[in-house]
């Protein structure tokens, strides 16, 4: 199997997108919950709707994948443990790879880069005027150049991945657009750190709103699992075709199509 983490591009962030459609197909080639930690099975047990722990698992089976696609190890291999500051990351580790999920109606997103920091939201839009109003409230002032939907995810992001949280001060947030869809942070209590990061904002369905922000910025590879799977050792499950190597980022308009 052709690792992800060869070639120029070693140092790239992976954007793995899923639509939530699709988690029964991943959970099928993967092996459901049954590939999921005893602690993850029950947090999972535990939701209430079907659409939550349809989307808990989805986001736990993509991690897995993509850390599996960039390591070559088979996905029954991973386990997560909290770090200091609440976050999963991935048990073993020793190619200092940090992934990090959000998933809301529709989509789940998980970021994965080595050796920093990573962090993603994404976001259902339009959103209404009720969540614009009380979302304003925390954001602070208005950007005229950014609508309040952009402003959050971009914030959310960031914050996630600085390991802080919403509570780590939304309205310290400025954010400098940068070209196409790139971003730069000003933070007001931590400007040093910030400047150590980009942020990206992608549209991958008319519905969705995604932000990616990785320590360093770099190159940002959009992947879904379609061909991945194809090639993510399943000792498991029945034998699967036989590896082809990856040439190139699998275009994301595929994944979201209904």
């Amino acid at each position: 199997m052709t690792r992800a983490d060869a070639g120029p591009d070693a140092g790239a962030a992976d954007l793995w997108t899923l639509s939530e459609h699709r988690v029964p197909e991943l959970a099928a080639r993967l092996g459901g919950p049954e590939l999921l930690a005893p602690d993850e099975r029950t947090r999972h047990d535990r939701l209430l709707r079907t659409g939550s722990r349809r989307r808990f698992l989805g986001g736990r089976l993509l991690a897995r994948l993509a850390l599996s696609t960039r390591t070559g190890l088979p996905p029954d291999t991973w386990r997560f443990v909290r770090g200091a500051n609440g976050r999963p990351e991935p048990v073993p580790n020793s190619a200092g790879l940090r992934f990090n999920l959000s998933h809301t109606d529709g989509l789940i997103v998980c970021v994965l880069t080595r050796g920093r920091g990573c962090g993603a939201d994404v976001e259902r839009v339009p959103f209404d005027a009720e969540k614009t109003r009380l979302l304003n409230a925390f954001l602070g002032p208005a950007d005229p150049d950014l609508a309040t939907s952009e402003r959050w995810v971009l914030a959310e992001a960031y914050l996630k991945g600085v390991g802080v949280g919403l509570a780590g001060g939304l309205k310290d947030l400025r954010f400098r657009h940068q070209g196409g869809g790139r971003f730069g942070v000003a933070d007001g209590r931590r400007p040093d750190l910030a400047r150590r990061w980009r942020l990206d904002l992608l549209r991958p369905s008319a519905h969705h709103l995604v932000a990616v922000a990785t320590e360093g910025g770099g190159t940002l590879r959009r992947r879904e699992p379609g061909t991945a799977l194809s090639r993510t050792p399943l000792p498991s499950l029945p034998s699967l075709p036989s590896p082809t190597a990856l040439t190139s980022p699998t275009p994301l308009p595929d994944l979201l199509r209904p």
